[in-house]
């Protein structure tokens, strides 16, 4: 919501958390491409084919051109063919090219067209496979560092996601992801194939005139400096883009979700304008970076071309002289320009590859952020096998906690003890703690002092597997899953379901009545985020799920709220057939919903200030009291 964010939605937020963490102050390239390299290597067979593709793609039209120079010394220069082989012949003749060379004087000229056409068939083929695995292979690791980053995130505590907005994340497992899977198909097709094609028309060059070729090498020196002079803007202009693009992203998925605020304030043009400027740095981020990748084409072209006009210069008197025929012209000069497109693919691949090393640089930050201090995860099946809190006596001893983005503690010297099979609720107003005391208790955070003991043991020195199979939590924030009811109330369970089981926890919650009127009962689906139902049916339907898992200890943080007072009573009666059986925490708002609780708790500003049944509490007219008045 828009009022939880820690950065103010009509302010410029430059305080992001991935901006400042080491997520945007990734390790040296070396580095990068070493881990990059970790997820090419599993296909490194077919990034091998679609490289030799590629080449064979690069290598024909070298071959073209030396097609081109037979061409036009046999069809229109005959006499210079019959009367002796010039200078640059003669190379050619004795170069490694010369069984080429002479099957080419001995196929019938009428047949070179025939011959051009197949060989740009064999071109086209070679480049459409080449194509086609490189990009296969480029989509192979994009999904291997999404899945790896996701997974990652899913194991990571909730303090890292205090530090980083969901919107954000999400960004990076989309838009960071692609630009990886961007620049390693572009800069490896522009290495291999550009390489290659370099190195045919050099190689053409080389055969005609071995001294003009020499000029064509003051262009290297020239280019090196352009691409380490571009190198280090390209990099920062692809950092900034990167982190101003999930802050946009962030900001405008607190904007989109939270319309209700917008239009009861009549906020359009603060938040209009607030989005404004971050789309704003966005654009200056973006524009940083296509410009300094858009000025080394040019300036290498410069170079270039007065390289090239040197090099004319050369060959027209070696012409004059005699050493060269007009095919051995006319091919050194195709030749020539045909360095061109490969030199500005080669120039640019770097821009290419610093936006991608950018990206990884993120996203591999989070892959190296700690996980939780357990990454092992159980199903709700294997509780029976697992040393779980069968019993249910918890301890707060002296608890106190502060959230990292937060300066005032949220919890402060709490001392109370839940005896096992009881039931009690935690009430209070809004940021009083009560939901920071259930998060401690699911091994969420960690108390910054004190201590938690679930049946005497350190929560600390609970496998959170084992503590988290032990726990039932219903929250305000219901996630269902695009499936069917079922699998959503066996939430957790992998293969086959228990349906009597699931049918059971649905009566449990009061949610058979209404699944049972939709078109395909239990097997019904819930759509996207369960849209298909109603807040209080999705509200329900996590209820159910909490009944199935059966564990010792339950905690309902405001798990009626989206209730009508019919559901509300049923799942209290169900509430009720727990006690006893199970340790049941509720945190509850309507005070009418807990005042059957065995001992009721209020806190206010993070302490623990009162105790009591609900008449004794009401009888002493305190805090607790003074809520019941106002609810």
């Amino acid at each position: 919501m828009l009022a939880q964010s820690s950065c103010p939605l009509v302010r410029p937020c430059n305080n992001s958390p991935m901006t400042d963490s080491a997520a945007h102050r990734p390790a040296g390239d070396r580095a990068l491409v070493r881990r990059l390299l970790t997820y090419i290597h599993p296909h490194r067979a077919k990034l091998a084919g679609a490289a030799l593709l590629l080449a064979l793609v690069s290598l024909v039209e070298p071959l073209i051109l030396l097609v081109f120079h037979r061409i036009v010394d046999r069809a229109f220069t005959k006499s210079e063919v019959t009367t002796g082989l010039p200078h640059a012949q003669g190379q050619l003749a004795q170069s490694a090219l010369a069984p080429i060379v002479e099957w080419l004087d001995r196929f019938p000229i009428t047949w070179f067209p025939v011959f051009v056409v197949a060989m740009f068939a064999f071109r086209a083929i070679c480049n459409f496979a080449g194509d086609v695995a490189l990009h296969w292979v480029s989509s192979r690791i994009v999904f291997d560092i999404r899945v790896a980053t996701f997974s990652r995130m899913l194991r990571l505590p909730m303090r890292f996601f205090d530090r980083n907005a969901a919107a954000e994340l999400t960004s990076k497992i989309t838009f960071d992801a692609q630009q990886i899977g961007a620049s390693c198909s572009q800069a490896l097709t522009a290495l291999v194939q550009d390489s290659f094609k370099l190195l045919g028309s050099l190689a053409v060059l080389l055969i005609l005139s071995w001294k003009l070729t020499l000029g064509v090498f003051v262009i290297a020196p020239i280019v090196a400096l352009v691409i380490r002079f571009v190198t280090k803007r390209l990099r920062r202009a692809s950092l900034a883009m990167q982190s101003t693009m999930g802050e946009l992203a962030r900001f405008s998925d607190e904007a989109l979700t939270s319309q209700k605020t917008v239009k009861s304030f009549n906020a359009f043009s603060v938040i209009g304008r607030a989005f404004g400027e971050r789309a704003n740095r966005f654009r200056q981020a973006y524009m940083k970076q296509e410009t300094a990748n858009a000025a080394s084409a040019p300036l290498t072209h410069i170079a270039v071309s007065i390289a090239i006009a040197v090099i004319v210069s050369l060959a027209i008197a070696q012409g004059e002289r005699g050493e060269m025929t007009a095919g051995d012209f006319s091919t050194f000069f195709i030749a020539l320009l045909s360095l061109l497109p490969p030199l500005k693919s080669l120039s640019s691949v770097n821009a290419v590859i610093q936006r991608g090393l950018a990206a990884a640089g993120g996203l591999f930050a989070i892959q190296d952020e700690p996980a939780e201090r357990e990454r092992e995860g159980l199903s709700n099946r294997t509780l029976s096998v697992v040393p779980s809190a069968h019993r249910g006596r918890i301890e707060f001893d002296d608890v106190s906690f502060r959230y990292e983005t937060r300066e005032i503690e949220a919890l402060s010297s709490i001392r109370l003890t839940i005896e096992p099979g009881q039931h009690v609720a935690f009430v209070g107003g809004s940021g009083s703690g009560k939901s920071t005391l259930l998060s401690l208790i699911s091994g969420f955070y960690e108390p910054s002092g004190g201590e938690i003991r679930i049946d005497g043991r350190a929560l600390t020195a609970w496998p959170l597997g084992a503590l988290r199979a032990s726990l039932s939590l219903v929250s305000q924030d219901v996630l269902l899953v695009n499936d069917s009811v079922a699998r959503n109330i066996a939430f957790g369970d992998e293969g086959d379901i228990d349906l009597a089981r699931v049918r059971a926890a649905a009566r449990a919650a009061g949610a058979e009545s209404f699944i049972d009127a939709l078109p395909n009962g239990f097997s019904s689906g819930v759509g996207e985020g369960g849209a298909l139902l109603s807040g209080g049916q999705r509200q329900r339907i996590a209820l159910a799920r909490a009944f199935y898992k059966d564990a010792p200890i339950v905690l309902f943080d405001e798990a009626t709220s989206a209730l009508d007072t019919t559901s509300e009573r049923v799942v209290q009666e169900s509430l009720a057939a727990m006690v006893g059986a199970k340790t049941v925490i509720q945190i509850a708002h309507r005070l009418s919903s807990v005042s059957d609780a065995d001992v009721i708790y209020v806190f206010d500003r993070g302490r623990l200030v009162e105790s009591g049944t609900h008449t004794s509490l009401l009888a002493q007219g305190g805090v607790y009291a003074g809520l019941a008045k106002t609810a």
